[in-house]
């Protein structure tokens, strides 16, 4: 995996949540695998190993991304105090999120 660039990851994220697509938090993202939804999330890098046992145990899911962002990224980005887990369902931002991840841009 390349080294991503946060402002357009959290950029990427921003429109996903204007746009409906975004569950944010522990418990909206699990709804959306319950579901069967099979999103793609994105994990924070000081998540505690609790919660990401519990994320490895979700499916279906289209991938997990787990350190790409920290918590402190993602709850400032989000408005949040405290965040550590997102997930994008849609189709079209999965594929931009996984292309700029390997290293293509999204601008």
């Amino acid at each position: 995996m390349s080294t991503v660039d946060p402002q357009k990851l959290l950029g990427m994220l921003g429109l996903a949540r204007k746009a409906g697509k975004l569950a944010v938090g522990f418990t909206a993202v699990e709804t959306i695998v319950r579901r069967g939804e099979s999103p793609l999330v994105i994990m924070a890098s000081d998540m505690g190993a609790s919660q990401k046992r519990k994320v490895s145990n979700w499916e279906p899911l289209r991938g997990t991304l787990p350190d790409v962002l920290t918590g402190e990224q993602l709850a400032l980005a989000m408005g949040r105090d405290k965040l550590s887990v997102v997930g994008v369902s849609d189709a079209g931002f999965v594929k931009g999120i996984l292309k700029l991840v390997a290293g293509g841009s999204e601008s």
